[in-house]
């Protein structure tokens, strides 16, 4: 009798052994979530692209994470902060979101990746542009990848200024994107000795931009400065060519998807900065049509941000074999980003901006695109370090307390 009790007890230990670790592991799907303008103005350049982005990232990494399939989840905060801030809350709190992407613009990243610090989780902002978030907002759990109005606004400004464009006058969408890329420009020119003449500020969602721009020739500005994107930025490049303005209109961010909406015709000669090129090499060309198979167009930079940081993210995840955001982040920052990435020479800064070449390019005019998608040429490569503010400039807290 006491030969079968102790049988017993040994086949019921190894039973519980058995059971435990099954019962302890997570086998709930490893959640990223997109945070965007789904439907609205600025929907072509993140949008249903980003999920896009994103899921084809989470495929080419395996589909899988610490043994759970990767989910991408998504979210329209239809340009409105408080809408992303109670996606980001029910995402951590409710859904086992581990990350935040895209963010759609600054004020609904910055509302996400403030909700996420709070939280100990991973933002990946991929689309806001404004220097809050590497800067004053800066979170030890956010990464910025969208390129910053600092660089986008030296980048194209200053040669601009030094061939006779010394007086500028802004169009400007009346956000924090907006506001951020005109007050970085108005540095620029001013450093190069030119001056601001006036500035003209929209809501999103404009369709008529003429009182705008006849404000702004009447200026007498030579340059006249769009610090606008999406469906606003179209409307007033289509607008400009009927009131035959072209030659003095600078656009500070402008995406593939866009120029082509604009169309050629409009567009031709529109210069503007961009972090990602499709038809740069055969790694670039290669995922750009990959994409547009699936999405019916060629990717944005925004679409091709996410990518390359959802990517990013997973083999940190990976490497530190946990999902917690202290773990991860220090996996994130320490490993390189690779040189197969979408984006060229790309790095991590200890802000959490990341910095990358930017080229300076130029609409093509119509009879010099040779297939749909072909619509800018690359004019100037600016290299990351010389492009991008330092870090210590930031004013990021996190770097002011060390």
């Amino acid at each position: 009798m006491h030969s079968r009790l102790t049988q017993l007890a040994t086949v019921l230990s190894m039973t519980i052994a058995l059971v435990i670790p099954a019962v302890g592991q997570d086998t709930k799907p490893f959640r990223i979530g997109i945070s965007n303008d789904q439907s609205g103005p600025y929907s072509d350049q993140g949008g249903p692209g980003s999920a896009l982005a994103a899921r084809m990232a989470a495929s080419d990494f395996g589909g899988k994470v610490l043994g759970r399939s990767i989910e991408i989840l998504v979210a329209d905060n239809q340009n409105k902060p408080d809408i992303a801030g109670q996606i980001a809350r029910r995402w951590f709190d409710v859904d086992g979101v581990s990350a935040i992407a895209d963010g759609g613009v600054s004020a609904t990243g910055l509302a996400a990746q403030n909700v996420a610090a709070e939280r100990k989780k991973v933002t990946l902002i991929t689309a806001g542009t404004a220097p809050d978030f590497s800067g004053k907002q800066c979170s030890a759990y956010g990464t910025q990848w969208a390129t910053s109005s600092y660089a986008i606004s030296n980048a194209v400004v200053k040669d601009l200024v030094r061939e006779s464009g010394k007086k500028w006058f802004f169009i400007t969408t009346d956000i924090i994107f907006g506001h951020a890329l005109e007050a970085e420009a108005t540095r620029a020119i001013k450093a190069e000795g030119g001056t601001v003449v006036g500035s003209a500020r929209h809501p999103i969602g404009t369709h008529d931009f003429s009182s705008f721009l006849l404000q702004a020739q009447s200026s007498g500005a030579d340059v006249i400065a769009l610090a606008a994107g999406g469906t606003d930025l179209i409307a007033a490049v289509r607008q400009a060519k009927e009131f035959a303005i072209p030659g003095k209109l600078v656009a500070l961010y402008v995406h593939q998807p866009e120029v082509e909406a604009m169309g050629l015709q409009a567009g031709e000669g529109l210069q503007f900065a961009t972090s990602f090129n499709w038809d740069l090499n055969e790694a670039t060309r290669s995922w750009a049509l990959r994409f547009k198979e699936r999405h019916g167009r060629m990717p944005s930079m925004v679409h091709a941000n996410t990518y390359t940081a959802v990517t990013h993210y997973l083999k940190a995840v990976a490497a530190a074999g946990v999902d917690d955001g202290d773990a991860v982040m220090a996996k994130f920052k320490a490993t390189p980003i690779g040189t197969d990435a979408l984006i060229q020479n790309a790095s991590i800064l200890p802000n959490g901006r990341v910095i990358m070449d930017l080229y300076v390019a130029r609409v093509k005019a119509p009879k010099q695109s040779r297939f749909a998608g072909d619509v800018f040429e690359i004019s100037a490569t600016l290299p990351a370090k010389e492009i991008f503010e330092p870090a210590e400039k930031s004013g990021c807290p996190l770097l002011m307390a060390k």
